[in-house]
């Protein structure tokens, strides 16, 4: 027969000091949850979706993707694009666009006097190029910078005189 105690514990402490366990725990978990959703910050991708000879200059258009889980507020993309493997140009973009979490968007990037590119001018729709646009992306919110990179050829777009994808 029990008399009110076990193990040498009063039962009436032993309860008391479940219930404060069990709060504890609780709070813990409580308190776990109120660091909100984690933020991702990873590096964006960039694709080259076409270049076209716009009053004399060539415009790439670019596709900047990122899989953050916040906005980031892009800020200048400092470039490079090579062609054949031979010659490349160089250059700067301020951008100051700001992506929502997991977007992307298309941006223009000014490359230049055609006449800078004559490979690209003589370039037809039965042959093609090689290319590689890189450089990196500097954003201001939060503040990083990513380095970016896309290799792809390019052919004359059929139908499109000074376009090129």
């Amino acid at each position: 027969m029990r008399t009110g105690k076990q193990s040498g514990i009063d039962i009436g402490r032993r309860g008391a000091w479940h219930s404060a366990s069990l709060g504890l725990l609780l709070l813990a978990l409580l308190l776990a949850g109120c660091g909100g959703p984690r933020k991702v910050l990873g590096p964006p991708t960039l694709s080259v979706q076409e270049i076209d000879a716009v009053d004399g200059r060539f415009v790439a258009r670019v596709r900047i993707d990122s899989p953050a889980s916040m906005p980031v507020t892009l800020a200048r993309f400092d470039w490079s694009l090579t062609l054949d493997q031979a010659s490349s140009i160089t250059g700067s973009q301020i951008l100051s666009e700001t992506l929502p979490p997991v977007s992307g968007d298309i941006f223009r990037i000014d490359l230049g006097a055609v006449s800078a590119l004559p490979q690209l001018t003589a370039l037809g729709t039965d042959s093609s190029i090689t290319y590689l646009l890189e450089g990196e992306l500097h954003c201001s919110e939060p503040s990083v910078h990513f380095p970016l990179r896309y290799e792809g050829r390019l052919r004359a777009t059929p139908g499109k005189p000074g376009s090129f994808r």
